[in-house]
């Protein structure tokens, strides 16, 4: 009769939905756990990071802490909403359109305790800390056996399935805008025991699964996970496991990790006393070649230092071209897998050491698997034969040591920037007409940002209603460098460069960065900003670090905005005016005056108050007369000056500049110390009346869609 040290049992394979289902079929064990061979041999790893939507598909076995992507199991149609936004009193009117899906995810064929971190397409979406980066309604079923259907698929489905025992997560109208409209590959950190598990109690807890009873003894690594996903028998996916850690099935009924503790057995000494005549059982040794191990043991991993990512960690003994690979289905620490590879090296070395011992019969309690200290030497038991009242025992040697510890490095994870989005910042602004622009209908420009590196883009909704219903207007597709002055920056001449002037301003996040332009540059719109309500360009802007900067080699009073040169103060607001990265709300002339409520609608913004502005004119508001002058003609007063045009900024060669109204026309008010003395409009720029004695103001303002910003001249 004799007994092996053989695989572990069963060909239990995994099943779509049911979970495990096989059968221990006749208490056989399946030696090829145990198989080696050259080449880089072994099973491959489970992909736990790819979705899938298949009919049959496996549900993985996870114990432990570990990442997968599961089965969608049940999805709605896609939904479509469609927006209008503009018409009616908000001119012209466009319609826009947002998709949602609904879905469910099979994760686990048992219960969990819960989930960490959700990735989709690979980024963060729900963090460390269970806060989801943007706005998602979720619910997690833990697969409990009285779990009760989800409420949105019975909803749909009306005799709805509760899919007891499966652990599954609902979305509910997950916005597909941020994944190109379509539905994003999720994978979710999935915690199905509370902390690392012992591996030599996951074995044993998974043959139990199967109805097989498998004791576990000796020594077995702490794993932060497992991962079996894929359909085949489990000691297919369990081999590379067993000979990763030196683990043995002793006779099929109990499976040996190493660590054992060692029987001292004085061979020579039982042999002398129970031999039959006095003839000594036989003891061989022999070594097997250096050739019959490998060169070099690599192990596949799921790496928990980069958000279980497949690692490779490698251990090599000699030089040489034979490779002895396996894939685990473990989560490990980068240097636990560089050990598994050193130990496995150091006990393939020392089983090279093989040995036949013949013992008489009242040694029959060793059993394969035993560590036997033989001559100051530890052997394991692999094989036991018991003829005729003599043990014969087959033994290999264990290694004396463990391999010692060496510095491994996981590499990084690929950083997608997977911070909390936070609040956005809003600035909403009344511009005069930017480069490029035309329009005869007011417009306002929302510029957005965020403190928190994780800001990306947020979408603005308006209500005209005071907060009684608000509709979507449109989204800010990039952050824009904005925040606050330090310092005042003094009145200049808007006429040429403020080379004396200079202003201190401090921006809202880390990530915004402002930088130097040429002059030539600048004179061709770069580095335009606005500061209070006057638009700037600058050509220098130096880092003062902590996110502020000081900016010189100034224009000023740009697009028209010379009234506002002098006007400024500490905390005025700057915004750099990217037309590219803004979001222009469109407004009908009935809205001049009104109010409007602006929110932005962000991943962090479900707090985050509306911002209540006015509609303004700036856009269509002429610009104020220049060059003002006056003179007394035959007892009469003459006056003279220069229109000039919003959307005429640049100097054309051999031709006027665009007047930018649909009529040229002037409203001129006289005025003394009592009050108005005369008025008029008129279509040219000039106007007379009668002489009067000073001191007298005229006040022109040029007509157009509104009433434009007036000049004002001094008449002593």
């Amino acid at each position: 009769m004799a007994t092996l040290v053989l695989g572990v049992v069963g060909r239990a394979v995994l099943g779509p939905v049911g979970g495990l289902v096989g059968t221990l079929l006749g208490g056989v064990v399946d030696r090829r756990l145990l198989g080696g061979g050259g080449g880089r041999a072994g099973a491959r790893q489970a992909a736990p990071e790819l979705q899938a939507a298949s009919y049959g598909e496996p549900l993985p076995v996870v114990r432990g802490r570990m990442r997968v992507s599961g089965n969608v199991v049940w999805a709605a149609p896609v939904r479509e909403t469609t927006t209008r936004s503009g018409g009616g009193k908000r001119g012209p009117a466009t319609t826009s359109y947002a998709y949602s899906a609904s879905f469910a995810v099979a994760l686990a064929a048992r219960p969990i305790v819960g989930i960490g971190r959700v990735w989709a397409d690979g980024k963060l979406l729900r963090d460390a800390g269970g806060q989801w980066l943007q706005p998602v309604t979720m619910r997690l079923h833990q697969g409990g056996e009285r779990q009760l259907p989800d409420p949105l698929i019975a909803a749909a489905e009306g005799d709805a399935p509760a899919f007891r025992g499966i652990a599954y997560a609902v979305f509910e109208d997950l916005a597909l805008a941020e994944f190109g409209n379509r539905l994003p590959n999720l994978s979710f950190e999935l915690i199905a025991d509370d902390g690392p598990v012992a591996l030599g109690s996951v074995l044993g807890d998974l043959a139990a699964g199967i109805g097989v009873d498998l004791p576990v003894r000796g020594d077995f690594p702490v794993v932060t996970g497992v991962h079996i996903g894929t359909t085949g028998p489990l000691g297919d996916a369990l081999a590379p496991v067993l000979k990763a850690t030196g683990a043995v099935m002793a006779g099929g009924q109990a499976l040996v990790g190493p660590g054992l503790a060692a029987v001292t057995i004085d061979a020579a000494g039982a042999a002398d006393a129970d031999a039959p005549g006095g003839r000594k059982p036989r003891d061989r040794q022999r070594r097997a070649a250096a050739a019959a191990t490998p060169d070099a043991i690599e192990l596949g991993y799921y790496d928990v230092d980069r958000d279980y990512q497949p690692g490779l960690q490698r251990a090599r003994l000699r030089v040489g071209g034979r490779v002895d690979g396996d894939g685990l289905p473990l989560a490990l620490t980068a240097a636990a897998a560089k050990s598994l590879c050193g130990d496995r090296l150091l006990r393939l070395a020392a089983e090279r050491q093989q040995r036949t011992l013949r013992l008489p019969w009242r040694f029959l309690g060793i059993a394969p698997g035993d560590v036997l200290r033989l001559d100051g030497a530890d052997w394991q038991v692999r094989e036991t034969r018991f003829e005729r009242f003599v043990l014969g025992l087959d033994l290999v040697r264990v290694a004396a040591i463990p391999a010692l510890a060496v510095a491994s490095d996981p590499g990084r994870v690929l950083d997608h920037g997977d911070s909390a989005a936070g609040p956005t910042t809003l600035a909403v602004m009344d511009l005069p007409l930017l480069p490029g622009e035309t329009g005869d209908t007011p417009r306002l420009w929302v510029a957005a940002a965020g403190a928190m590196p994780g800001w990306r883009r947020a979408g603005v909704a308006i209500s005209l209603d005071d907060g009684a219903s608000y509709e979507a207007a449109g989204m800010v597709p990039t952050a824009v460098a904005m925040g606050r002055a330090l310092t005042v920056l003094p009145g200049a001449d808007p006429a040429g460069w403020d080379r004396l002037g200079h202003v201190d301003v401090e921006l809202v996040a880390e990530t915004m960065w402002l930088e130097d332009r040429s002059e030539a540059s600048v004179l061709a719109g770069a580095n335009m900003g606005l500061l209070g309500q006057e638009i700037i360009q600058f050509a220098v802007a130096e880092a003062l670090g902590n996110r502020r900067f000081r900016l010189s080699g100034l224009l000023r009073g740009r697009r028209g905005t010379d009234h506002a040169v002098a006007g400024h103060a500490v905390n005025d607001r700057f915004v750099l005016l990217d037309m590219a990265a803004m979001l222009a709300l469109p407004m009908p002339l009935e809205r001049l005056g009104q109010p409007l409520l602006v929110r932005p609608t962000g991943p962090g913004d479900a707090g985050t108050p509306p911002q209540s502005v006015t509609v303004g004119a700036e856009a269509i508001r002429p610009l104020a007369p220049v060059h003002l002058t006056w003179s007394r003609v035959g007892g009469a007063l003459a006056f003279r000056w220069v229109a000039q045009s919003r959307v005429g900024f640049g100097w054309p060669d051999l031709t006027d500049v665009p007047a930018g109204e649909v009529q040229v026309a002037f409203r001129v008010v006289l005025r003394d110390t009592a009050g108005v003395v005369a008025e008029a409009e008129t279509a040219a720029a000039q106007w007379s009346t009668a002489d009067r004695a000073g001191p007298l103001w005229l006040d022109v303002a040029q007509l157009g869609a509104t009433l434009g910003r007036a000049a004002t001249l001094f008449i002593p």
